[in-house]
Formats: structure tokens, C-alpha cells, sequence
């Protein structure tokens, strides 16, 4: 994006409260807290103003360099990403806490770089406790900023600095007022290659790739720039079946995926060519159709297997999702690439048939045609009539129908309007919504 918004970084060793304070600026649960250290893993970003100035807040993950596991060395290459990318640095430390040896390795790679540091002691919520602030002056970056992000103890004094430093940037809120951008939600089972795929699409390492199940606790989205086009893509943690045992952080990650399911407009859900298909699938396709979100199958690592394994899997995929049969289907693998053209020209296609407005007129002449024809639908000997239809509304697509009988609860009449709308007007890839009046 070409916005002038200065980007802020917050730095810190594990558990100092970073994602809590993230949540405190935006004034909602925008990053998962939780008790066990290095729950943020990706470097993620979220727009936040304060007195009518706007930013971005680069949240990262907690910094361990002692450690040689291959998921904490790419949490701290995500964290050295957002240092090299932001304009000012808070540089975060727990004043309940002694002075660490990963506390001063921080602030050594911080000294050595060119950009503003706002330094911060948090947990400042108990002032009778012990704190060890004196400690702190060593790293000469002067006294923190006492502050509790937890209880908004001086976190506005905190912003109120910030905001102070952002006098080169043209950052008056009223400049930036949202435009639409449409939401592509990137959905799948565990380890399906989401987080390949939305680091193939917007040509960029955002999210952390591992073997492991998991990787991905949080929704992470990036607004990438195509053919002079903003997208919104997001990746999210992959949805698990509901019998699985899950601890709370499992659930409040489920939970942020389904929120993002409902912010978006459309939903890529990737389908393991390499794997047996499962109810979970069908169970995401099915989640994303109630919360009206627009949706492509794509059927991911075609590298891994042969034509014939493809196009097995695409058939039954296609005769177990009969009750939608309106979805598109991609075949890609995001790790080499292939195929991920295609997604950006169905994802504009998908955009288009979602926004359709089709006039009052076409639509009940239509079905006034139909209605002098044999066809049609009886209930107790009564034949179906369509009075007056309306679109009401798009993304999605929603009709008003008055009819002359009570159709709320009939399934065999949603289907058949549902059919003769699509033959005749498209909507592919999206779910039709009715309402009925008689």
C-alpha cells in the first residue's frame, strides 16, 4: 500500500504483555493472550488512531535467541522483519521481573538500529510491589513508561508520546477513511498449506510455514496491491474437528478463525490432494455457506500426487458437496506455484457474481414465465406462485418473495427458486439468501 501511516513495532522477550496491550490500543480481543509463552508467532498488523491520528501496531512474536528450535528461529526472523519495517519501536519490558539476559540481547539489537525506540515497562499495576525500574537504566534508553496494559494504567500517556513522533507522516484519520477492500479468507484443515498459499499470494514470508500441525494460532492478514487492485488476505488456523481434545487456546484461535470467516467475503478453502477427504471439509465449506461468505475449493499439493489420484479426489469431493454444487473448483500447489494465477481471476469473478443486482422487473417477468409453463411446485394440491420477487440486498445475495402460501419452512420451494435463479442469472460460488411474505 502507498498510505503514509507509520508503522510501530512491539518488541519484547516472551509474556511481557504485548499482545494484551495490542488489545488495550484497539479497545477489543484483536490478539490472542494466553499464559503459555510465544503465542504469537507471525508478525501481524492492525490499524489503530489515537486523538485522530492513525497508525499501524506491528504485533510480534516473543524473542528467544537461546533457543534452536526451528519455529522460535523463524518467530525471531518474523521479529527482526517487523524491527526493519517499522518507523518507531516500543520496546517492551516486565517491570515485576529482574533484568534477563534475553531482555539485554534486546536491547543491543534495538541500540544498533536507526529508528526511534519508545522504551516501556509494563505490569506497573502493583506500585508497593517490588519493581525493578533502576535495573532497566542500564540499556540507556532513559525510565520506561510505567504502564499496566492490562488495567490501562498511563497507556495513554504511552500514546500520547507515540503519537508525538508521528509529526513527519500525514496521518489525520480523516485521510484514511476505510475504502472497500474485499476479504478473502484463507480456510483449511491443519497443515492443508494455507499459510503457503497466502505467502504465494501476497509474494511475501508473513506467515510461519512448519511441518508441524498448528503452526498458525491466529488470523493474519495482509492487503496486497494486484493489477492497481486491493485484496485483503487472510490466514487463519486451521479448523479442527469438534471431537478433538483442545485446550483454551485451541477454542479462542477456533474463535478467531470463524470471526474471520464473518469479516470476509470470500472464503479459499484448500482441500490436501495428498489426503483422504473427511467431514471436516465438507464441515468448513459448510460454516462458510451460514455465514454467507462466497467460496472456491481449492484442491491443493497436485505436486504430490499423480493425475489420477487429482482426479479422484475432485469427484468425490464434487459428488459429496451435491447440496452446493454452485462452488468452483481450483486445482494449485502453492508450494511451486502452479495454478495460484487462476485464484486472483476467480477471486475477481467470485467479487462480481457476489455484487450482482439483478432489476425487480427481470426477475419476477422470470419467474412469471415459469409459472405458465407445466413445471412448478405443489403443496396439498396447490401450485406455487410467485407474486413479487426483490433482490434486497448483495454480498450476499438476499431476495424478497411474496408468494401466495407460507414457504418459510419448505425446502423443495427455497430449492427450486434457488435452481431457476441460478440457471438463469449465475451467483457462482455464493449462497442465496430468501425471505417470504403471503
Amino acid at each position: 500500500m502507498k498510505e503514509n501511516i507509520p508503522k510501530v513495532a512491539i518488541v519484547g522477550r516472551p509474556n511481557v504483555g504485548k499482545s494484551t496491550l495490542i488489545n488495550r490500543i484497539c479497545q477489543k480481543n484483536e490478539a490472542i493472550v494466553h499464559k503459555e509463552p510465544m503465542i504469537t508467532r507471525d508478525r501481524k498488523y492492525y490499524k489503530a488512531d489515537w486523538n485522530g491520528k492513525i497508525f499501524y501496531l506491528l504485533d510480534t512474536g516473543g524473542i528467544d535467541l537461546k533457543s534452536k528450535h526451528r519455529i522460535d528461529i523463524q518467530v525471531f526472523l518474523q521479529t527482526k522483519k517487523a524491527i526493519d519495517e517499522s518507523d518507531i519501536i516500543i520496546f517492551m519490558v516486565d517491570l515485576k521481573e529482574p533484568v534477563s539476559p534475553l531482555d539485554e540481547e534486546i536491547a543491543v539489537i534495538l541500540r544498533k538500529t536507526d529508528k526511534e525506540i519508545i522504551f516501556t515497562g509494563n505490569k506497573y499495576d502493583d506500585k508497593k510491589g517490588n519493581l525493578y525500574i533502576e535495573d532497566f537504566l542500564k540499556f540507556g534508553f532513559g525510565y520506561p513508561i510505567k504502564i499496566s496494559a492490562m488495567h490501562g494504567i498511563n497507556t495513554g500517556d504511552l500514546l500520547d508520546e507515540l503519537v508525538s513522533k508521528f509529526k513527519e507522516y500525514s496521518t489525520d484519520i480523516r485521510e484514511y477513511e476505510e475504502k472497500v477492500v474485499p476479504g478473502i479468507c484463507i480456510l483449511g484443515k491443519p497443515n492443508s498449506g494455507k499459510s503457503t498459499l497466502f505467502n504465494a499470494i501476497i509474494k511475501d514470508e508473513r506467515a510461519i510455514v512448519d511441518e508441524v500441525e498448528g503452526t498458525t494460532r491466529d488470523s493474519i492478514d495482509s492487503i496486497v496491491n494486484i493489477n492497481n487492485r486491493n485484496y485483503k488476505f487472510i490466514d487463519t488456523a486451521g479448523l479442527r474437528r469438534k471431537k478433538d481434545k483442545r485446550g483454551d487456546l485451541e477454542y479462542y484461535s477456533e474463535l478467531r478463525t470463524i470471526r474471520s470467516i464473518e469479516n470476509s467475503d470470500i472464503s479459499l478453502v484448500l482441500i490436501d490432494c495428498s489426503k483422504e477427504i473427511t467431514v471436516q471439509d465438507l464441515k468448513i465449506v459448510e460454516t462458510c455457506i451460514k455465514k454467507g461468505v462466497s467460496i472456491c475449493i481449492i484442491f491443493n499439493k497436485i505436486d504430490m500426487v499423480d493425475e489420477d489420484t487429482i482426479g479422484n479426489i475432485v469427484n468425490m469431493f464434487d459428488q459429496k458437496l451435491k447440496f452446493a454444487d454452485y462452488i468452483p473448483f481450483l486445482k494449485v500447489s502453492a508450494l511451486t506455484k502452479k495454478g495460484i494465477e487462476n485464484i486472483i481471476k476467480m477471486i475477481d469473478k467470485l467479487i462480481i457474481e457476489r455484487n450482482k443486482k439483478i432489476p425487480d422487473s427481470k426477475l419476477t417477468n422470470f419467474f412469471k414465465e415459469l409459472d405458465q409453463k407445466e413445471i412448478g411446485i405443489y403443496f396439498k394440491g396447490k401450485k406455487f406462485k410467485i407474486k413479487f420477487i426483490r433482490q434486497i440486498k448483495t454480498s450476499p445475495p438476499v431476495f424478497l418473495i411474496f408468494s401466495n402460501m407460507d414457504a418459510k419452512r419448505r425446502v423443495n420451494i427455497r430449492r427450486y427458486i434457488e435452481n431457476n435463479i441460478r440457471e438463469k442469472f449465475g451467483f457462482m460460488g455464493t449462497p442465496l439468501y430468501f425471505k417470504f411474505k403471503y
